[in-house]
């Protein structure tokens, strides 16, 4: 009966597709408008929140700045007002005093002065001592204490006699007592406000520096008196501490975080919002600069304003915007005073900001409950469409399922070696549906010991092949488990009971996890069907369905025919028969050496550039031995003392008496090779190789047996192309590296273990003399795509 080939079943779909495009295309534009106009309403609802809060926050934030503009201008007039008040006073007092004095010197108008002193201080509230000196060093200083009242210190000089005496006054004037003073050392024609005085001839303000009785910050103000010719005659000064100003800027309420100072435009501090900004270990201790105090902002808004000019200005630092406000004082003092006000933007217009996101937020809110009704009609919408879209590919998978197995029941398969098409249909559809790397089918021979891949489809590069063999002896755990006749579904091939196939067989393939599903005719395992890191989710369902069917018509299938006869197995059959499947064939090492010379042109040599140093055709044999924390500990039947040094032992027993040419040990590797001048002579070096590789095999049994330990190790045979060198040692020994060495160690780390895999140049010598059986095809260095075998015993 004729099958249908691939080309007769996708023809009429491409066909179908064509027509329901056509077909389709109005419908899809009125789909694509119904769910697109709920995603534009939606955007376009966005759009106008956006703009309405923006739109409001500029507004806000424009009249928040006004409001804060017009406050700071406000406390700078009630700054110079307050200035001008604490001030005004004492300037009137200290005038009033120095025209009581009229120059007279201390001694001579103590009396009245003092007097005037007294009543005058109870009613200026910024002045705390009052200072009457002349060139003599006679000294008057009037003060208040802390009853209320007054204590005057008279400093006389008669002569070399000096005389220092306190007297003090209660609230009413009467004196509470009157002292001495010896040890004081006090000079007021060394302080200041006297000789600054003196200097500049005029009234002259100090600069804020510690009072030498009180210990507190302030600063001085001292009118000369000079006669008619110019002559020095007193100075008067009157002390005005600044607490009272530096709490007066401490209350000042600018925002959240604002604050007043006054400085000098030097960046000396006059007046600070706080009670311990000047320090009190000295008499003579000068206000502190602004730098001084700790605050880097303040510092650099300060050298800010120096560099640009003072005034109002909103400076930027970092992500933060401070408005600065900066008016200079000079309507009482001549000293160049600052009034620094600072205060963050945001305390000024944080609220607005506020008041924009709670805006946002209940906007937002309400275009997101919009924003999901809409979404939960567009999703019905798009999920009815998909639905329909689901139904009609499943409907066409069904329909292509049901034409694969009927095609596949129909026909018997090729009993001529040919390709079976409706096989490789059914596997090229599974692939599909389960969305799998490889697919394939196994089935079980006659004596139940070999399942051969019967065909295998690799969706990656659209390819059939066939001929693995994958035996029981290698992978018991494997059969054990398909003799039950559960699927195995195995996300990690690495572990359980695909373990060894994952070693042998998947590894190599860059293949982590199968789907396996046992084949039964009968009861009885006949096969299996293998899919090769499948997708899960939602292909899963579709992949066991499509499998349980796929394995029902196999088993009909494989009930009436024969079982597969094992590749070793026809060997042999060849080999009793008097056919050779060994000798000296070249038609591998043609092809090797073909793709080798096309990988030294990638490099620009050739072999002929490699004749010197190359070896031609030397079988090349590497044991993998086992980790050395393995071996590290002596068995207990083990006269050596670790399992290594035996094991080693019995390789260099082993390796004297085989006749190889070459044996070099490498960390957990054994290289060995057998090669001659003569190049017919490579069938005898191969057979030598591989006689002593199962000799080895042998005695690593034998002492696993001994010392009840899995000693894991394996074997791997090449024939090709070896690199010689020679090493300039005492004596000089010989070093082959590079080409069939690479190809061999690739196999003995991908081999199962206890196993000795060859290659197929190894086989095509060794097969007349030696088992082989099949273990797949897999990409290797240098050489492509190679099939490889594992050597079993001798024939």
């Amino acid at each position: 009966m004729a099958s249908l080939s691939p080309s007769d079943q996708v023809a009429p779909d491409l066909t179908a597709l064509s027509e329901a495009q056509r077909e389709g295309r109005p419908s899809r534009l009125r789909r694509a408008l119904r769910h697109s106009l709920p995603v534009a309403g939606v955007v376009v609802a966005v759009v106008l929140v956006a703009g309405m809060a923006y739109s409001a926050y500029e507004r806000n934030r424009r009249g928040a700045a006004i409001l804060g503009n017009d406050l700071i201008t406000a406390i700078d007039q009630r700054v110079a007002v307050q200035m001008q008040s604490y001030f005004a006073p004492a300037v009137q007092f200290l005038e009033l005093a120095d025209a009581a004095g009229a120059g007279r010197s201390v001694p001579s108008g103590a009396q009245e002065v003092r007097r005037f002193a007294r009543h005058a201080l109870g009613t200026v509230t910024a002045a705390t001592a009052f200072s009457y000196a002349d060139p003599e060093g006679n000294f008057l200083f009037v003060v208040r204490n802390d009853k209320g009242g007054f204590d005057t210190k008279t400093i006389e000089r008669q002569g070399d006699k000096r005389t220092v005496s306190w007297t003090r006054r209660d609230a009413q004037g009467n004196v509470v007592g009157v002292e001495t003073d010896p040890a004081d050392t006090f000079d007021p024609r060394t302080r200041p406000w006297y000789q600054g005085a003196e200097r500049t001839k005029k009234p002259y303000w100090s600069e804020t520096y510690l009072f030498f009785t009180l210990k507190k910050p302030g600063i001085t103000l001292s009118i000369p008196h000079f006669d008619a010719e110019g002559r020095l005659q007193t100075v008067m000064g009157i002390d005005i501490e600044l607490a009272n100003l530096c709490s007066f800027l401490k209350q000042l309420d600018i925002g959240q975080r604002g604050k007043a100072l006054i400085l000098d435009k030097s960046g000396r501090i006059v007046a600070y919002p706080s009670d311990d900004w000047l320090p009190a270990e000295r008499p003579d201790a000068k206000a502190p600069m602004l730098d001084e105090l700790g605050d880097p902002l303040m510092t650099r808004i300060f050298n800010h304003l120096r560099v640009s000019g003072f005034g109002r200005q909103v400076l930027t630092f970092g992500d933060q915007h401070i408005i600065v406000s900066s008016e200079p004082v000079s309507m009482v003092t001549d000293r160049n005073w600052v009034v620094v006000i600072v205060v963050p933007e945001t305390d000024f217009v944080g609220f607005v900001a506020d008041s924009a996101y709670a805006t946002l937020f209940m906007s937002g809110l309400v275009v997101l409950i919009v924003a999901g009704l809409s979404g939960l009609l567009a999703w019905r919408s798009v999920a009815a469409d998909r639905t329909v879209t689901a139904a009609a590919a499943r409907q066409q998978a069904l329909e292509a399922r049901n034409r694969t197995f009927v095609e596949l029941a129909r026909t018997s398969g090729p009993t001529d070696g040919s390709q079976d098409e409706s096989l490789e249909s059914a596997l090229e559809t599974a692939a599909t549906a389960c969305a799998g790397k490889r697919v394939a089918v196994w089935r079980l021979n006659s004596d139940r010991t070999t399942l051969l891949c019967e065909d295998c489809f690799d969706r990656a590069v659209n390819d059939h092949t066939s001929g693995m063999e994958l035996h029981r002896d290698q992978m018991p755990d494997l059969f054990a488990a398909l003799g039950n006749g559960e699927p195995i579904d195995a996300e990690d091939a690495s572990q359980g009971r695909t373990a060894d196939l994952f070693v042998a067989y998947l590894k190599p393939l860059n293949t982590t996890s199968i789907y396996i599903v046992p084949i039964l005719s009968n009861g009885r395992l006949s096969g299996m069907i293998t899919v090769e890191d499948p997708a899960r989710g939602e292909h899963a369902a579709s992949m066991v369905a499509f499998c349980d069917a796929l394995a029902v018509v196999l088993a009909l299938r494989y009930a009436a025919a024969a079982p597969p006869v094992p590749v070793a197995a026809r060997a042999a059959a060849a080999a009793a028969a008097g056919g050779s499947a060994g000798g000296a064939s070249v038609e591998s090492f043609a092809t090797r050496e073909s793709r080798l010379e096309q990988t030294l042109m990638l490099a620009n040599a050739s072999l002929d550039d490699l004749e010197d140093n190359a070896i031609e055709r030397a079988t090349i044999a590497v044991l993998k031995l086992p980790m050395w924390t393995t071996v590290a500990k002596r068995p207990a039947s083990c006269e050596e003392s670790t399992a290594m040094e035996a094991i080693v032992n019995e390789l260099k027993r082993s390796i004297e008496s085989s006749g190889l040419t070459y044996a070099a040990m490498l960390d957990d590797q054994l290289v060995l090779a057998a090669f001659s001048g003569d190049k017919t002579a490579v069938t005898a070096s191969a057979r030598c190789v591989a006689t002593a590789m199962l000799d080895l095999r042998d005695r690593l049994l034998e002492l696993e047996g001994r010392w009840n330990i899995n000693l894991d190790f394996s074997f791997a045979i090449d024939i090709g192309t070896v690199m010689s060198m020679t090493v300039a040692t005492e004596p000089p020994s010989r070093h082959l590296w590079g080409g069939a060495i690479g190809v061999a160690k690739v196999l003995s780390t991908s081999t199962a273990r206890r196993t000795i895999a060859a290659s197929e140049t190894a086989y095509e010598l060794l097969a007349d003399r030696f088992l082989f059986r099949p273990r797949g095809t897999y990409f290797l260095p240098e050489t492509g795509d190679m099939r490889t075998f594992v050597l079993v015993d001798r024939l």
